[in-house]
């Protein structure tokens, strides 16, 4: 009888963490890893990597994040900033387990783990990131920056901006955006409505070509739970997130010459947008200064939803990486 962990086996459920009444996955036995999700996502994207984890001898806990899921929003848009953010995550990590906890984080997920490790280094054991590097600051706010670079041309954070208006477009038709951006790279589209300036308005959606087939790592089960988790949820909390980075931008100033002082492993796609084509030397020039003790995993031709586009790729690499820096009371808990 086959008894190894499997999706089936995930339990759901609703705790309060710092004042937010939060859904969190859980499975497995043994050292907790705790894994924060980005935008738009919610625990289910680590779905392939709970299993992994606990078929290895891992107690994985996935979160929906405050704003996604079927955990609360916060009070107020402002809120959503690292200082905030930082004591949500800490008070997971002290439900469970306690600290120094490992993290694992994706998109979104990766910026609030970087930024938590440097507000709370000696919380943090391990760092897994995937997609985001950490880059330097910078003298400019990132919106400014945005300005700068893109002048005319659309770009998405800044439209973001705004209250109220990408969530408008985004809530009448979840699936619209969710099937535009859960795309491999290579994912055929058809021709977007309105090009690269802002001429013509519109959003994002009239931006992104619809695909004209869905990537193979991606169900129509998974589609519908995840256009069901936001059709619930909304997306004005996801985005608030957005709303934040000129504040963290001045919150995270302090730390900007701060170093990562865990062993960090850094997951992307070769094919991501976030990195903006950087390559390992890159990289490794943009993030050893501040991380030294830094491990990385480029996968050839994989694009940015790298936990679900190459499930047993990543999750391997994880494992490997968590077995070869474990303290030696996790080694005895096997």
């Amino acid at each position: 009888m086959n008894t190894s962990p499997d999706i089936r086996d995930i339990k759901l459920e609703q705790i309060t963490l710092d004042g937010v009444s939060t859904r969190v996955a859980t499975l497995g036995t043994g050292p907790t890893v705790l894994l924060i999700h980005g935008w738009p996502e919610c625990w289910y994207c680590w779905r392939s990597q709970m299993v992994a984890l606990a078929n290895a001898g891992y107690k994985a806990v996935a979160p929906d994040m405050p704003g996604f899921g079927e955990t609360d929003p916060l009070p107020d848009m402002k809120d959503y900033n690292a200082v905030r953010i930082g004591r949500f995550m800490l008070a997971l990590a002290n439900h469970f387990g306690g600290t120094p906890a490992t993290f694992i984080a994706h998109d979104w997920g990766a910026i609030n783990s970087w930024n938590f490790a440097l507000q709370y280094p000696d919380a943090v054991r391990r760092l897994v990131i995937l997609s985001v590097p950490l880059r330097p600051s910078t003298g400019v706010a990132p919106t400014e920056a945005f300005k700068r670079h893109f002048g005319d041309r659309f770009f998405y954070q800044l439209y973001f901006q705004e209250p109220g208006k990408a969530e408008a477009d985004f809530d009448k038709d979840p699936r619209a955006i969710l099937e535009r951006l859960y795309c491999s790279p290579d994912t055929p589209r058809a021709m977007p409505e309105l090009g690269k300036t802002l001429e013509g308005g519109g959003g994002w959606l009239e931006r992104l070509g619809k695909p004209l087939e869905q990537p193979g790592w991606l169900t129509d089960e998974d589609l519908n739970y995840m256009e069901e988790t936001f059709r619930r949820s909304g997306f004005a909390g996801g985005l608030h997130y957005y709303r934040n980075i000129d504040r963290n931008w001045e919150l995270m100033a302090p730390y900007a010459d701060q170093k990562i002082r865990c062993p960090t492993l850094f997951i992307a796609g070769t094919r991501d947008n976030v990195l903006a084509r950087a390559g390992r030397d890159e990289l490794d020039q943009m993030m050893t200064p501040r991380v030294p003790d830094l491990r990385m995993e480029l996968l050839d031709g994989y694009g940015h939803w790298i936990q679900q586009e190459a499930p047993e790729a990543v999750s391997k690499a994880i494992v490997h990486f968590l077995a070869d820096t474990a303290p030696r009371e996790d080694n005895a808990a096997f």
